[in-house]
């Protein structure tokens, strides 16, 4: 008995041996590979791990995946022999990357999975004037011609926001401004700079004498010695009503306003003009106002009415609709109430109809 289970112990450790022959072994010397620091301007950075089969069985590399798309890997796609060497190199793109960097490449094989990592910090490249004040008119450069005030609180809110600005020219330029929103106010810390000198442009929105309500894009022109820029600054925003300090006895006698969610403009024949009218209805106790009517498809004119609507009453608002250039078949548009109702402060309204 004794020696029928030492043949076994013997048959199975002979068949353990036999398949531990078969199988492949991937051994990394160094793992890890530091580039060091290096300038941006080198751009494309590469770093090669050499690998060997240790096993008996050939090796084969199943996928190479780096942790991110800065990082490219490329490694040996035939299979290794036992006792061979092969490769993985890995591309790190450094162009618009600078600073510290640690990225890991991922190799599966049929040996298993092994982890590469690459590290290094990339000095940022030195930016040419150009390409920090990247627009420019007569010499003068500025930072970016998009301001956005986010909201403004009516009535005592106003936000500041800056252009930085140099002038790239060989001589004394003079700034100046064009079609200024009434309510926005601009000025600029040195109106005449000189050759390299850097300033700021400074636009403050205020609400109190807003002709603005709801949400705005408004534009303006800056000038270098009289010469205006071929693009416009371009301010967005978004004026609304502060409702915050109104106390209980004032919601409860605050206006109401009363409208439906979709307006039906029906059939309007292609090519033609065809004006509309719907109620508004103020169901509180106060005067309701009707700020602003806001609506920006192409052939609509809405026309809210200017004068306060006094308590359970009713006012109308005017829809014209050129429908010259709009599409046959129906349409959805938008319309923006902007109101003194602390509830509906900014109502939309859905216009509905068909161009046949």
């Amino acid at each position: 008995m004794k020696k029928l289970m030492f043949s076994l112990i013997a048959l199975f450790a002979g068949f353990a041996a036999a398949f531990a022959e078969d199988a492949p072994e991937i051994y990394f010397e160094n793992i890890v590979h530091d580039f060091g620091t290096f300038p941006e301007e080198n751009g494309k950075v590469s770093c090669t791990f050499e690998f060997k089969n240790t096993g008996t069985a050939d090796l084969v590399l199943q996928k190479v995946k780096a942790s991110c798309g800065c990082t490219t890997p490329e490694w040996t796609k035939e299979p290794v022999k036992a006792g061979e060497t092969g490769i993985v190199k890995a591309t790190y793109n450094a162009t618009g990357r600078p600073g510290s960097f640690t990225k890991t490449i991922t190799v599966t094989s049929n040996a298993g999975e092994k982890r590469l990592t690459i590290k290094g910090e990339v000095i940022p490249k030195a930016q040419k004037v150009e390409d920090k004040y990247p627009f420019e008119v007569n010499g003068l450069r500025l930072m970016k011609k998009n301001i956005y005030f986010n909201t403004v609180m009516f009535p005592n809110n106003s936000k500041e926001e800056n252009i930085e600005i140099i002038n790239n020219g060989n001589e004394d330029i003079k700034v100046s401004f064009d079609n200024v929103p009434k309510f926005v106010t601009i000025k600029c810390d040195n109106e005449t700079l000189k050759p390299g000198e850097r300033s700021n442009i400074r636009l403050t929105a205020t609400t109190k004498d807003s002709e603005v309500w709801g949400s705005f894009k408004k534009t303006l022109t800056v000038k270098a010695n009289g010469k205006p820029a071929t693009f416009d600054v371009t301010l967005y925003g978004n004026v609304a009503e502060d409702f915050s300090q109104m106390s209980p006895t004032d919601l409860a006698n605050a206006p109401v306003l009363g409208v439906g969610n979709t307006v039906q403009l029906g059939e309007i024949k292609a090519g033609s003009t065809k004006t509309f009218k719907f109620p508004v209805t103020n169901k509180g106790k106060n005067n309701l106002i009707i700020r602003a009517a806001n609506c920006d498809a192409k052939g609509f004119i809405v026309t809210a009415p200017n004068k306060p609507i006094k308590a359970e009453k009713e006012a109308a608002i005017m829809v014209k609709v050129n429908a010259a250039n709009l599409q046959a078949g129906k349409f959805s548009q938008r319309l923006t109430l902007v109101t003194n109702d602390p509830k509906r402060s900014n109502f939309v309204i859905n216009f509905i109809g068909e161009v046949k």
